[in-house]
């Protein structure tokens, strides 16, 4: 084998081994951003931005709907990924993918219907799929909490359907 060959060989390796590496130190090197507590009381989650080594546009951007394929190479805004843990004994309950929220930073608590099982995404992503604060009495909370942000929005609502619904024609029957 020539030179050249070898070197090719050498630099390919060493690249795929870089990114393999890259996979792993964007999160263990990572550097806190925020916490936010669930509105239960039960569940923190912790915000990171990934610690990368190579230049943004050799990773992906992820998307929420599994039929979208994205391509190297795309811009990222804002990459960030979570972590979250149970308050009362520091469990870890799950971490969420790299992704870039652009603007958009959505959390979904979980159904309070569903006692026995917490599932909470972030931006569509899975975040926890637990049965730990999942008991009746906390899911409870956190439909007092749904049932107090769905008052607050009430009056919004209520103002886009009277924007959105035409006046009704009235029939005068006494002419």
């Amino acid at each position: 084998m020539d030179t050249k060959t070898i070197l090719a060989i050498v630099g390919v390796a060493g690249g795929a081994t870089l990114y393999q590496a890259s996979n792993w130190w964007e999160r263990a090197y990572a550097p806190y951003e925020s916490s936010e507590i669930s509105p239960d009381g039960c569940i923190r989650i912790d915000t990171y931005r990934p610690f990368w080594v190579l230049p943004p546009r050799f990773h992906r951007i992820p998307d929420s709907d599994p039929a979208v394929h994205n391509r190297l190479g795309r811009q990222w805004h804002y990459p960030i990924f979570k972590r979250a843990y149970e308050i009362t004994t520091g469990t870890p309950l799950g971490e969420s993918i790299v992704y870039d929220p652009a603007g958009q930073k959505f959390i979904d608590w979980g159904d309070t219907r569903d006692v026995g099982r917490r599932v909470v995404t972030v931006n569509g992503f899975p975040l926890v799929d637990s049965q730990r604060c999942s008991d009746k009495a906390t899911l409870t909370k956190l439909e007092a909490h749904h049932e107090q942000r769905r008052q607050a929005n009430r009056p919004m609502q209520e103002a886009w359907e009277a924007a959105a619904m035409p006046a009704a024609p009235s029939f005068d029957s006494s002419q």
